[in-house]
């Protein structure tokens, strides 16, 4: 059995946060016309990304919508796609 990467409380939330991951990233995809792979790579460098990963923060736990709505406003990418 592997160690997890995300814990919250103790408990392996991988899964979740990988679930997220991929909602937000298909949001992206969707809003700013992008593929997978450029959507990843800009999430990924991106400071909402970071936050993500502190799970004691609780962002975890939002909806894909709320933590893309997130990644949005931090980037100002998507103010002339909404």
């Amino acid at each position: 059995m592997s160690k997890p990467i995300y814990t919250f409380q103790g408990k392996d939330i991988t899964m979740n946060v990988c679930i997220q991951i991929r909602g937000v990233v298909d949001i992206m995809q969707e809003k700013l016309k992008i593929s997978f792979e450029e959507a990843m790579l800009r999430f990924y460098r991106s400071k909402t990304y970071k936050t993500l990963q502190q799970t004691e923060n609780g962002l975890w736990a939002e909806s894909a919508g709320y933590i893309a709505d997130r990644y949005f406003e931090e980037s100002g990418e998507a103010a002339d796609n909404q």
